[in-house]
């Protein structure tokens, strides 16, 4: 099958917890929408970080942390202020995922356990930017990498900060780039890679083909 990769892992009666990842702007959230078109749990682990932003406790570590600069007027953590620290200090990065990655890992496993549970037919999802860098992949039963060309990743990745009214410069660009595990690197600890270098109806036949995979899969 182009751009798939086959591996396999060991797993149990219940259905299949699977870990989606890739570069940023490389385009998993889009992949992850079309499996849940075909019948897919998503957990968004971005969203689970930005809700979890607004726990108070988070936000004291943060504050605490990174100081009172990265709040908005309204009190809020600001995604933009404290995105300009961490990816230009990988010693911060440490730090908010030290803060961050624990009660994430926590309160996306347990969604994913409660979806499968007793129910082999089932299929959650777990959405993660940082899969691999937080050895998040050693908790899924499958891990798959979406990938695509670096032109191609550094244009939507352009593309998508000008959308959400928040863009950034080409130093940016490669800064979040460079932030996260190269692709060459996460692309071993798959178990299939989705290339999204194409159109999106290609996208669309390739999610396909590997649902079909997904359905069938067994120990």
């Amino acid at each position: 099958m182009d751009n798939l990769l086959y591996g396999k892992t060991e797993l149990t009666g219940r259905g299949k917890i699977i870990g989606v990842t890739g570069g940023i702007a490389c385009g998993k959230s889009v992949v992850c929408q079309f499996f849940a078109q075909r019948g897919a749990f998503i957990i968004d682990l971005d969203q689970v970080g930005h809700q979890l932003l607004q726990n108070t406790s988070s936000v004291s570590q943060l504050v605490a942390t990174f100081g009172p600069t990265i709040l908005n007027d309204d009190g809020k953590v600001s995604r933009s202020k404290l995105g300009d620290i961490v990816f230009t200090d990988p010693k911060a990065r440490k730090q908010l995922d030290a803060i961050m990655h624990p009660v994430i890992l926590q309160e996306s496993r347990h969604s994913a356990f409660q979806f499968v549970e007793g129910d082999p037919d089932r299929i959650a999802m777990i959405d993660s930017p940082l899969l691999i860098e937080a050895n998040g992949h050693e908790t899924v039963d499958l891990v798959i990498v979406v990938v695509t060309d670096n032109h191609t990743q550094k244009q939507r990745l352009i593309k998508r900060s000008h959308d959400q009214g928040r863009p950034i410069n080409c130093h940016q660009v490669e800064a979040r780039i460079k932030a996260q595990l190269p692709l060459s690197e996460k692309v071993k600890y798959a178990d299939f890679v989705i290339d999204n270098s194409g159109t999106v109806d290609e996208l669309k036949s390739k999610v396909d083909e590997l649902w079909q995979i997904l359905t069938q899969y067994e120990e």
